[in-house]
């Protein structure tokens, strides 16, 4: 049996000028990536000064627990939007791949439209609850930490997936991601 794969040739991201691709990789791969690996790096000298600081001296970092949680939480939001730019969410396809193109196309597009729909959303859920915090002035109980600040993670990682999803809409309709 061929395999059957959606053609189109002018539906692809693939035919975009390389310079878009190289600005979009930029800012949906490159920028998130280098951030939350340096967040990364971050949570992993704090979990180790912790470590020592409790094992070593009897003297934790106090505010390392809840930071440490911040900083994953943060990290998660960062590049959730380079996983919807690739297009790489976890998905079950044994149904998906023995369907015919049309069919394919038809569910693409209903995964993209229920991808914006519940990315927007949520971010707009979450721009209240910011705001919420913010207003209250909001702080953590143990290290008077601003809510608004792992709050804001959630705002930015639904805003940017689904800005991700939006530019990379012929790739999702297509079921293609170079």
């Amino acid at each position: 049996m061929p395999d059957e794969t959606i053609s189109d040739e002018a539906l692809p991201d693939e035919n975009l000028p390389s310079r878009q691709r190289q600005i979009e990789e930029f800012i949906f791969i490159k920028i998130p990536h280098v951030l939350a690996g340096t967040l990364f790096l971050i949570a992993v000298v704090l979990n180790f000064t912790n470590v020592i600081g409790r094992y070593v001296f009897g003297m934790p970092v106090f505010w390392a627990e809840e930071t440490l949680t911040f900083l994953v939480i943060w990290i998660v939001f960062l590049v959730a939007g380079s996983i919807t730019y690739r297009g790489a969410h976890l998905n079950m396809d044994l149904v998906y791949s023995r369907m015919p193109s049309i069919l394919k196309r038809v569910v693409n597009i209903a995964i993209l439209l229920a991808l914006i729909v519940c990315t927007t959303f949520t971010a707009v859920q979450s721009w209240k609850v910011v705001a919420l915090h913010y207003r209250n002035h909001g702080v953590t109980a143990g290290t008077d930490i601003p809510l608004v600040i792992p709050h804001s993670a959630l705002l930015f990682g639904f805003s940017f997936m689904a800005l991700a999803a939006i530019v990379r809409f012929r790739s999702y309709v297509a079921g293609k991601f170079d």
